[in-house]
């Protein structure tokens, strides 16, 4: 009879893999806390190797996870602080303290934008 091969189980791989995935949700909700456990995840898979120079399956998986994961909260971050920037330039630093305000600038933003996009712009 055939004895079934044991896997070894490596903790640390199952962690950097579960902290990737973790880190994708994180990204798009709160991206600093995405990038922290995207960093985790890293070191997690980085320490899953041991002393061998071979990463396991679930490492490489979580490290591709959270190599995704911290590019997208890099990426909406800098997204948020470039609009953050273009509003206060637009309407005024004070225009963006006040969240009514802010809505009402917002929707007559979007509406000036709708109506240029339907009409193909300023016209001749």
């Amino acid at each position: 009879m055939e004895q079934l091969q044991q896997t070894k189980r490596n903790p640390m791989a199952s962690a950097a893999l579960m902290l990737g995935l973790f880190a994708i949700g994180l990204a798009f909700i709160i991206p600093v806390y995405g990038l922290f456990c995207g960093c985790l995840s890293i070191l997690f898979a980085n320490l899953s190797r041991g002393s061998g120079l071979k990463m396991p399956d679930k490492a490489l998986a979580g490290l591709i996870t959270s190599i995704f994961a911290i590019v997208i909260a890099l990426l909406l971050s800098v997204a948020a602080l470039y609009l953050q920037q273009f509003l206060a330039q637009r309407f005024g630093a004070e225009a963006l303290q006040d969240p009514a305000n802010l809505q009402k600038i917002l929707d007559e933003f979007m509406r000036s934008y709708m109506n240029e996009f339907q009409t193909g712009g300023n016209g001749l």
